[in-house]
């Protein structure tokens, strides 16, 4: 019993910071949820976007020639096949449109983040009072988006 007395004192001594604690972690998760899944599709649309861009080159190339020479169109054939056939474009490419997706996330996620952060590890009151916005903000999103206000053509229209 003694044990359990302990951590009802402890929870009862520092309710606010856990509170607090809390309300910052879930405004983490939530913008790293939403970071992480973006950089996920971000990462597929570049890699993409710039092995069709770099494969319409090749092809190009290999379609069109300035003179008849047979060994030019074997290269020209060769290097379009190589270009079909690789994979290591598009590894890097993956992972640096996860970075730009992922990030840019974090930049329209900027004030939940700064406000988990502070919940987080601001000391004392300044804990709580990031805390206290980021429910707000938390609640005003949900209007915003459950029941359309402030956006064109939502509920007050």
């Amino acid at each position: 019993m003694k044990i359990l007395g302990n951590i009802v004192n402890t929870l009862k001594n520092n309710s606010g910071r856990i509170i607090t604690g809390a309300a910052g972690l879930a405004g983490l998760g939530y913008v790293g949820y939403d970071a992480h899944y973006i950089g996920k599709l971000q990462s597929d649309l570049y890699a993409s976007e710039h092995d069709a861009n770099s494969t319409a080159y090749y092809l190009n190339n290999d379609m069109y020639s300035t003179n008849m020479s047979k060994i030019q169109e074997k290269i020209k054939d060769k290097s379009y096949e190589m270009e079909l056939d690789q994979g290591w474009k598009r590894f890097f490419n993956t992972g640096i449109g996860y970075i730009k997706g992922f990030t840019s996330m974090l930049v329209a996620h900027v004030v939940p983040l700064g406000l988990s952060l502070g919940a987080l590890f601001a000391p004392g009151k300044a804990s709580k009072i990031c805390a206290g916005g980021l429910g707000v903000y938390a609640i005003y999103e949900f209007f915003k988006n459950f029941f359309g206000f402030g956006t064109p053509g939502g509920l007050l229209k």
